[in-house]
C-alpha cells in the first residue's frame, strides 16, 4: 500500500486531521523550527550559507521524490505538476540559497531579493496553512506520498527561520519592508495572473483560479454566488492575507527593530 497512488487506496485508510499522528509532525517541525533559529543566529555568514544550502537542498529533495516515485509509477500528470505556490518554492529555494552573497548590483542579487520575497510570503505561509490542514490526508501516514509532503512541507518552514533571521538583523528595516512588499506583490499577482489562463486552458486548478478546492471553506461562496463571486472573495482573502502579515512585519521589525525581538 506504501507505493499505491492516492486514487488507488482503498477506503478508509486516511490520516485523521488533528490526530496523534498529524499533532507529532507539527510538533516535531514547530520544534525544529525554533532549535535551527536559535542555532542560526550563532553561525557566521560562511556557515549560514551552507546551512541554507543544506537546508533547502533537503527539501528539493524530499519534493523530488514525491514527483519522481509518482511518475515512475505512471500518474503523473498535467494534474501533478509542481505548480502549485509550495510546490514552486520546493524549487526556488535551492536557487535562493545559491544566490546568497552575489555580487552587489549583479542579478543574482536581485533575484536573491526577489525570491527571498516569494519565500516569506506565500511560501512560508502556504507551508504553514499546508501542515496545518493537509490536503494529503486521503494517505495513510506511512504513505510515499505524506512522509515526502510533510517533510518538504516542514523544512520549507524551518528554512523561513533563516529568512526571518536575516530580516531581523537587516539595517535598513524599512527599505528591506517596501522591497519585500512589491516583490510579493509581484509574484502573487503575475502568478495569479499565469495560472488563471493555465488553468482555463489545461482544464487544471493550479493556485486554485479556477474553483475552492474540496473542503474549502470558499465552498459555500461559490455554490451560492459562482465563480465571480468566488473569486472576489478569494482576492479580498489574499489581500487581507498579505496585509495582515506585512502588517505584523512592519510591527515587529520596523517599528519594534525585529533585532531586539529576537535576541
Amino acid at each position: 500500500m506504501f507505493w499505491l497512488y492516492e486514487e488507488e487506496l482503498p477506503a478508509g485508510v486516511g490520516s485523521e486531521a488533528f490526530g496523534a499522528g498529524h499533532l507529532m509532525y507539527l510538533a516535531f517541525f514547530l520544534a525544529l523550527t525554533l532549535c535551527c533559529a536559535h542555532v542560526y543566529k550563532k553561525l557566521d555568514s560562511g556557515r549560514r550559507k551552507r546551512a541554507d544550502r543544506i537546508l533547502s537542498a533537503a527539501v528539493f529533495f524530499f519534493a523530488l521524490c514525491a514527483y519522481g516515485i509518482t511518475a515512475l509509477l505512471g500518474h503523473f500528470s498535467r494534474y501533478a505538476l509542481p505548480l502549485h505556490v509550495c510546490s514552486l518554492m520546493f524549487f526556488l529555494a535551492p536557487v535562493h540559497a545559491r544566490t546568497a552573497g552575489a555580487r552587489p548590483g549583479s542579478f543574482a542579487e536581485k533575484l536573491h531579493g526577489f525570491l527571498g520575497a516569494a519565500l516569506f510570503h506565500p511560501g512560508l505561509l502556504g507551508a504553514l496553512s499546508a501542515l496545518l490542514f493537509p490536503d494529503w490526508l486521503d494517505c495513510p501516514f506511512w504513505h510515499y506520498l505524506s512522509i515526502s509532503a510533510f517533510l518538504a512541507h516542514g523544512l520549507l518552514l524551518v528554512y523561513g527561520a533563516s529568512l526571518l533571521v536575516g530580516i531581523a538583523e537587516a539595517k535598513d528595516q524599512r527599505g528591506l519592508f517596501l522591497r519585500d512588499l512589491k516583490s510579493s506583490a509581484l509574484f502573487l499577482s503575475v502568478g495569479a495572473l499565469v495560472m488563471f489562463f493555465f488553468d482555463r486552458a489545461t482544464g487544471t486548478n493550479y493556485w486554485f483560479m479556477a474553483g475552492p478546492s474540496s473542503g474549502s471553506p470558499f465552498t459555500g461562496i461559490y455554490a451560492r454566488s459562482g465563480y465571480g463571486g468566488y473569486l472576489l472573495a478569494y482576492i479580498l482573502t489574499a489581500l487581507a492575507v498579505t496585509a495582515l502579515w506585512y502588517g505584523l512585519r512592519y510591527a515587529l521589525f520596523v517599528c519594534g527593530r525585529g533585532t531586539a525581538k529576537l535576541k
